[in-house]
């Protein structure tokens, strides 16, 4: 029995890494269907019974080093991992499991990961020295690639798939239409999502979106419907509601990644600051507007071949509505190229899984 041990954010309640795990789970019991996964997660028991996995305490170093030495591979990832952002702390977190990794000279991929960024020249030589010695890296979009050539990264085999979370079907109609019922939305109307969080950086947005989902509501007839992938997401968007003069919705609960997918494939266009909200409307072929807090989020839209309307401490609600009246003229033009983009990603996600799993049956050369 093959057993893989992965590393991520996990068991922290995030929609997007939760997502993540779930998918990784998935796509390597669709090759495997008896292979041993083991997550390291900030609540193991959780992970364990929603995913049927083993998972052990992401910071109890005895259960971990037990786990990786007793694997035929160490993943990590998916997801931005590697970067400062969050803090130091977080990237040697995610290094110091590598390492450990490479102590008992286990099989290393670094799996459809966003590198970066990384703003301390220290920390990119720290994560060049060590992801330099792993046997494989997969990475989720091409800015990520350019990042690790500029780090003088050689050694391992680098491509660039997708993310993981693009194999992930949405819930089916019933389901989505009891939701809708729940929260308030008639089926036959027309919506905008909107998903935004909270940033230090961010300044007025607040009043600059809602300004502009003033103007679509009125120009457009798209109801604002505001859809929380982070239980502190839904501060900030009521904020904004209370800034608009027309109808809107905020969606009552995180919903888990499946309904969320639903829910986005039910929405005309989806404006958005994380990631995985842009994910989960592409998977549906719903066109989408970036905010960029984040270089992962413009690294992921010029990918697929969506827009952005700038970065979030300088927005304005003239570039929002902008951005909106292009795709709303020739908008099915743009959903059919959406379509075609998202066929082949969807091809390239599955293909982190097939590699990993090759990866495993090689024979590990020492090092």
């Amino acid at each position: 029995m093959k057993k893989v041990v992965i590393s991520g954010y996990y068991g922290f309640g995030n929609s997007g890494d939760e997502a993540i795990l779930k998918s990784i789970v998935r796509d390597f019991r669709e090759i495997d269907p008896d292979i041993q996964i083991t997550a390291l997660s900030n609540n193991p028991a959780k992970t364990s019974a929603e995913y049927g996995i083993n998972a052990v305490n992401r910071l109890n170093i005895k259960s971990i080093a037990q786990a990786i030495g007793g694997c035929d591979l160490l993943l990590s990832g998916g997801g931005s991992l590697l970067q400062d952002v969050t803090s130091t702390r977080s990237l040697l977190y995610y290094l110091s499991i590598i390492r450990i990794g490479l102590l008992y000279n286990k099989k290393i991929m670094l799996y459809a990961n966003g590198i970066g960024p990384i703003s301390s020249g220290t920390n990119m030589k720290r994560v060049k020295k060590v992801i330099d010695n792993v046997d494989m890296i997969t990475l989720r979009e091409e800015d990520s690639l350019k990042l690790l050539n500029s780090m003088g990264v050689q050694k391992p085999k680098i491509m660039v798939t997708a993310d993981p979370v693009l194999t992930t079907m949405p819930a089916g109609k019933e389901t989505i239409d009891a939701i809708f019922k729940k929260e308030g939305l008639p089926l036959d109307s027309n919506y905008i999502g909107i998903n935004i969080r909270k940033w230090k950086l961010s300044r007025d947005l607040e009043v600059q979106l809602a300004a502009s989902l003033e103007y679509i509501y009125k120009k457009y007839n798209l109801l604002p419907v505001f859809i929380p992938m982070y239980q502190s997401d839904t501060e900030v968007m009521i904020k904004t509601a209370e800034k608009m003069n027309v109808p809107h919705r905020v969606l009552s609960k995180t919903y888990a990644p499946e309904e969320l997918i639903g829910i986005m494939g039910h929405m005309e266009l989806v404006i958005a600051m994380r990631l995985h909200t842009l994910i989960y409307s592409s998977i549906t072929a719903t066109p989408m507007i970036g905010l960029i807090y984040d270089p992962k989020i413009k690294g992921y839209l010029d990918y697929i071949g969506q827009s952005d309307a700038g970065n979030v401490e300088s927005i304005s609600s003239d570039m929002i509505s902008m951005r909106v009246d292009e795709i709303m003229q020739g908008y099915w033009d743009k959903k059919k190229r959406l379509e075609n983009t998202m066929k082949v990603m969807k091809k390239k996600a599955k293909e982190n899984a097939a590699l990993a799993y090759e990866l495993m049956k090689a024979e590990k050369v020492g090092i």
